[in-house]
């Protein structure tokens, strides 16, 4: 853990405190990390954010703004934001306070590998919630 967390400039942090910008709908929300950090327009930048949510059969939700989406469609679309991040690493903080119900979690981690990702992921939770994550691979530090 000590190794993953010394330099905050190596890592993107997805908590409950990092939250979508709620006037963007989840295209423009995933879009804006490709425009600022990639220089991409806005046209390519819609597209690979529609790109990564078709992948994840989501593309329903891509105009849709934050109080119109589904805790889960919201981690989804944080999860996608923070794959087009420049950091190599992925610090999700107690994904509980996001969700409200761990019992999709499995589900939702094993899909991330529907995505591009070339990221290590790391979860950050409670020990009592660690039978959640058992048997995915991300890892899981307490």
């Amino acid at each position: 853990m000590k190794e993953f967390t010394t330099d905050p400039a190596e890592f993107i942090l997805i908590s409950r405190d990092t939250p979508l910008i709620s006037n963007l709908d989840m295209i423009e929300n995933i879009a804006l990390i490709q425009e600022v950090h990639h220089a991409l327009s806005i046209k390519k930048a819609d597209a690979a954010a529609l790109e990564n949510l078709k992948k994840l059969n989501l593309e329903s939700i891509a105009r849709k703004r934050v109080t119109h989406c589904s805790a889960n469609e919201i981690l989804y679309v944080m999860l996608i934001r923070a794959l087009m991040m420049p950091q190599k690493r992925i610090l999700l903080q107690t994904p509980y306070s996001i969700v409200n119900n761990l019992g999709d979690i499995k589900t939702i981690l094993s899909n991330i590998s529907k995505l591009d990702n070339f990221k290590e992921i790391l979860i950050l939770d409670v020990l009592t919630n660690k039978y959640h994550y058992e048997g995915v691979q991300c890892t899981i530090v307490k």
